[in-house]
């Protein structure tokens, strides 16, 4: 409590305290309701809570908070109604000071009073601090690759400088377009060769791209630059990478995009725009972002084989997105013991995804915390996690840096229970479609090695532990996995 009211004596503590009754509150009780007016400040003395907000949607957490520290202190101050929801996250031991106690307290000693007031301003202050660095211009700037204009197109390339084999592949890819669209229009061709016809010309000249850059370094960006300006018309007709490229949300991989990946359902503009889709969402990078779903299953399963306990084994998803893969756990015969937990910073990815949780009747077993991951790496989040058997981070670390990596492994590692699992996902040097999302959906990914990978990993307090490197089918979406001592 010292730290909670710092300008409070010991005897002072003593004496509001001794007004206060100790609660106990079974998980998932709703100990204050948003906009209840009840006048108490409560100290949590054991377990967590989380903080809950309507306009999020009930099961986003925007806040958890552990022992020592207080809530209802904003209400007692304002007399007004609570800000939020407080729900236990576990069973919790808190202390309630009712308000008409404390007042009753205060009116008889200014002094006391002038000490309460004091620290309740310091925890407001700090509050607002932390609240502050949760607000847009930070959400923007330190989530990974957020752009909220398309930068201008360097390396500008005089004609002579344009492979001729790379400007006949575009040629012919306009082309060919022109003449489906044209032939399933008049009905000259079936829908199965149009399909065919659409694919061969668009394989054919991103792979013409990809040998040139590799050929060529020096020239990439301006090679990637000529054929995003040549087939810009024609590929913005597919809805997958429309909305790739135009990033609503102010990055490209965010929840509906890759809803739109795992829902593989082809659509677009015209005539073309379906099979232009289809062909993109065939695309080895996409084939691979649907079978991580199925990587993490089976991961999660094999660790439940050998949980145990009785309580349920304890799973945490960094940047969960649409958080498709744990609601594929519960899809089995038998509701697996799985206690779930969800962290993104898009608060519209998480009430989706709560959404989805309260209609599935799982939103005691899945729950979702707004959290920038960067910052909490930093130690500077407002989330705390209990300890996890599963900490898995798949479709973000391809965004960040080396050392924002090596700071998430060992944020990662504080929060395992011994012998917990991590497992890092990231797209390998390999992928066959990295210049389609560099120069085309302007979705630049960090590509990595499995040697690099694994330096990262003994880089941080993971150290010389055992990290065994997996791919999916494709062989392009690399999974890192290893346990902590």
């Amino acid at each position: 409590m010292e730290a909670t009211f710092k300008f409070l004596t010991a005897q002072d503590q003593e004496l509001l305290l001794s007004d206060a009754r100790r609660v106990h509150y079974p998980r998932d009780e709703e100990i204050l309701a948003e906009g209840s007016r009840r006048q108490a400040i409560f100290l949590v003395r054991k377990g967590m809570v989380r903080i809950e907000r309507a306009y999020l949607g009930r099961g986003v957490s925007v806040a958890r908070l552990g022992p020592g520290t207080l809530f209802g202190e904003m209400s007692f101050v304002e007399d007004s109604g609570a800000s939020a929801s407080v729900i236990a996250d576990e069973e919790v031991e808190a202390d309630v000071m009712e308000g008409a106690a404390i007042h009753a307290r205060l009116s008889a000693d200014p002094a006391l009073a002038l000490r309460f007031y004091q620290s309740l301003a310091l925890t407001l202050s700090q509050r607002l601090r932390e609240t502050s660095a949760r607000l847009l211009p930070l959400m923007i700037h330190e989530i990974a690759q957020v752009r909220l204009f398309h930068a201008q197109r360097t390396g500008h390339l005089n004609p002579d400088q344009i492979p001729a084999e790379l400007e006949h592949a575009v040629e012919d890819f306009k082309t060919a377009l022109l003449e489906a669209d044209r032939g399933l229009r008049d009905n000259k061709l079936g829908e199965e060769e149009g399909q065919e016809r659409v694919s061969q010309v668009c394989h054919a000249v991103l792979e013409s791209l990809f040998q040139h850059t590799l050929e060529e370094r020096h020239l990439e960006k301006g090679l990637g630059a000529y054929v995003f300006r040549e087939t810009f018309p024609f590929f913005m007709r597919s809805a997958f990478i429309d909305r790739a490229y135009t990033k609503p949300r102010g990055y490209a991989g965010d929840y509906e995009t890759i809803e739109k990946i795992y829902a593989n359902q082809p659509a677009g503009d015209g005539r073309l725009g379906p099979s232009i889709d289809r062909w993109a969402l065939g695309l080895p990078f996409a084939q691979s972002i649907r079978n991580r779903r199925e990587y993490l299953r089976g991961a999660i399963d094999a660790a439940l084989a050998g949980w145990p306990h009785r309580r349920p084994m304890p799973v945490a998803s960094l940047g969960c997105g649409p958080a498709r893969e744990i609601f594929d756990l519960f899809k089995a015969a038998v509701p697996p013991n799985v206690l779930a937990t969800g962290v993104d910073i898009d608060n519209e990815a998480l009430v989706y995804a709560a959404a989805r949780a309260k209609e599935r009747r799982l939103s005691a077993r899945v729950t979702f915390a707004q959290e920038n991951i960067v910052n909490l790496c930093r130690g500077r989040g407002s989330v705390q996690i209990a300890p996890q058997q599963i900490l898995y981070c798949i479709g973000l670390t391809d965004y960040l840096s080396d050392s924002h990596i090596v700071a998430l492994l060992n944020w990662i590692h504080e929060h395992l229970l011994p012998g917990g699992m991590v497992i890092l996902g990231n797209f390998d040097v390999s992928n066959p479609d990295k210049p389609f999302l560099d120069h085309i959906l302007e979705w630049e990914l960090f590509h990595r090695s499995t040697y690099q990978i694994r330096n990262l990993f003994s880089q941080s307090r993971f150290g010389q532990a055992a990290v065994e490197v997996k791919t999916e089918s494709t062989g392009i979406h690399l999974f890192a996995s290893s346990t902590r001592a």
